[in-house]
């Protein structure tokens, strides 16, 4: 009976260990052009993104921006935690690269 538990119990734990790497997809990363933008949706391109309720804003340099500075037209890189947004506005050449813009 005790070695039952014990096979049981290891199943289980390897079972839900399974499980939750399953629901570890984040960061995501989504590049590109503003199309539409609102308090809890951002458009890129055609791709529609929910907002989480904290969101993070970086400039052209890399400093913090308000949320509102976002405009349609713009190009942003933004990165998806679980409960956190990070959109950092872009150049149009840089929008498909995967490096900060460095200012001069």
């Amino acid at each position: 009976m005790m070695l039952i538990s014990t096979f049981l119990s290891v199943f289980i734990f390897f079972s839900m260990e399974g499980l939750s790497q399953e629901k570890k997809t984040y960061p995501k990363v989504f590049k590109g052009k503003v199309v539409e933008v609102s308090q809890n949706l951002i458009t890129i391109g055609k791709t529609t993104i929910a907002l989480p309720r904290k969101i993070k804003t970086l400039d052209l340099i890399g400093n913090t921006a308000s949320f509102e500075t976002i405009k349609k037209g713009d190009y942003v890189s933004i990165t998806l935690e679980k409960n956190e947004a990070l959109i950092r506005r872009v150049l149009e050449s840089k929008a498909d690269e995967t490096v900060a813009v460095i200012p001069q």
